[in-house]
């Protein structure tokens, strides 16, 4: 694997990581600023010590300044040395620890120090010194050894150190199982991803509630994963209804095609040789031609209503455009009987187009002359119900069967394929036009015969045009 195609670090790992990098900076710092402090404080003290042990020191060898005399000892914890020297730096008397142990200051260190009164660190030693001189010209020195407070120091750096280290793998194991927890639903996640990867759409992650992120986060996925999955499935079923409905256009239009292709075959063979055969095959010949365009006249209406194409919205009064609908349908066949019981003073406003929905009603009182005997009596009404305007179309004839209300709207389907006469387009056309409308349609339940009720969304009336009277009510008033 190449540079480039290494993978990142985890979340996880850049976690730990990051807390742990940012608690040791905190404690270091925390660990600076106490060992400073620290030592701050006991040199303080120290020099205190010192500066107070030489003022005493050279108290008493003023007042006694015999040769030899004991200085007063260091009240206060460590080691201490005291010593005289002559004005060119000459070691006269010492007191206290080993010489070697602390070599005299040379002379002009001695004059810095008496000159600014200062406590220093005398070279080659680990003792803090103060010097002064005494009347008769000599120097005098005081100190104090710092290996305690230097010994002191070193444990509180050591006993932090521990603590910090301590204090840096609890919180990297703590960190570890609580980043785990955090972290198992993108792990799950992940892995359903993968898994959805290899084709898998019914991978759902577990809803995490340890922290609303993760919360989120799985809602989302699962969300976008379900309609990524229903995207697929209406896709399918679009490519499987596609090819559905082009083996039943081409089986539909085979039909008519080869009845023209055989009359004309006959006609090349010479077989349509006396006039009254010629006429009847061009008869024949035009009855096809006219079913194959009535056809893809409505496979193109579907194919427009697939594309979804806008249709005219306006406001159209269904009450008088039924009413036309069973008009004209009782007029082209007068062998059913089709009545109606709507009223036409009333409004029934609906949103759409007015030559749509008229084809809706002439479509489904058409299916009832194309699948009914002659003598079959159907009835249209029209109601409103809360938002909505019913209509309801019944009729007497032979019905459809329960198990097939579903399906009678799907497109080239016939109940009876040899009784049906129909290319089985007619109410999924229907089923379309109503849906473009924003409605609904479904084959009701019923004793007998078929009942068919479309429900379309009503469109708000002004109180005005329910309170106005109809013309003609008006001119039964007037007589």
């Amino acid at each position: 694997m190449t540079t480039s195609e290494r993978p990142p670090r985890s979340l996880r790992t850049k976690l730990v990581v990051a807390v742990l990098t940012a608690t040791s900076i905190g404690l270091v710092a925390a660990l600076a600023v106490t060992i400073i402090g620290v030592n701050s404080f006991m040199y303080s003290r120290l020099t205190s010590q010192t500066t107070n042990y030489l003022r005493l020191l050279t108290d008493a060898l003023a007042a006694s300044p015999e040769p030899y005399r004991q200085p007063p000892p260091l009240v206060a914890r460590g080691e201490w040395v005291a010593m005289v020297l002559g004005p060119s730096g000459e070691l006269k008397q010492f007191w206290g620890g080993k010489p070697a142990k602390v070599p005299p200051p040379p002379a002009g260190l001695l004059q810095a120090m008496t000159a600014d009164r200062s406590v220093v660190r005398l070279p080659g030693s680990s003792f803090l010194g103060a010097a002064t001189r005494l009347p008769d010209g000599d120097y005098v020195v005081g100190a104090v050894s710092t290996e305690d407070y230097d010994q002191i120091a070193h444990r509180i750096v050591v006993a932090v150190s521990l603590i910090v280290v301590f204090v840096l793998t609890v919180l990297a194991l703590f960190l570890l199982q609580v980043s785990k927890r955090w972290l198992r639903p993108l792990e799950s996640v992940v892995g359903s991803a993968q898994s959805i990867a290899d084709g898998d759409l019914s991978q759902r992650v577990e809803v995490a509630d340890s922290t609303y992120e993760t919360y989120s986060l799985t809602r989302s996925f699962n969300t976008m994963v379900s309609r990524l999955q229903d995207s697929f499935t209406r896709r399918e079923r679009a490519e499987d209804r596609l090819r559905r409905f082009v083996a039943s256009a081409g089986h539909e239009l085979r039909t008519p095609l080869a009845a023209i292709s055989g009359y004309a075959q006959l006609a090349q063979l010479g077989a349509l040789d006396e006039r009254d055969e010629f006429h009847a095959a061009m008869r024949r010949v035009c009855g096809e031609t006219k079913r194959m365009a009535a056809l893809i006249d409505e496979l193109l209406l579907l194919a427009e209503l697939d594309r979804g194409r806008p249709s005219e919205e306006e406001p159209v009064d269904l009450g008088p455009l039924c009413i036309d609908a069973v008009h004209d349908a009782q007029a082209a066949a007068p062998e059913w009987q089709l009545r109606h019981d709507i009223d036409p003073h009333r409004p029934y406003l609906v949103v759409g187009d007015a030559f749509r929905l008229r084809q809706t009603v002439t479509n489904l009182l058409a299916n009832i002359r194309a699948h009914t005997p002659p003598g079959t009596k159907a009835e249209v009404w029209l109601a409103t119900t809360g938002t909505e305007h019913v209509l309801d179309i019944v009729d007497d004839g032979p019905g459809i069967p329960p198990e097939l209300h579903e399906r009678v709207f799907e497109r080239f389907f016939r109940a009876d394929p040899d009784r049906s006469a129909g290319s089985g387009l007619g109410l999924s056309i229907v089923a379309e036009l109503v849906h473009l409308h924003g409605g609904t349609i479904k084959v009701m339940p019923t004793d007998r015969g078929c009942w068919i009720r479309v429900a379309l969304p009503a469109m708000p009336v002004p109180p005005e045009v329910l309170d106005t009277p109809s013309p003609s009510a008006a001119g039964r008033e007037a007589s």
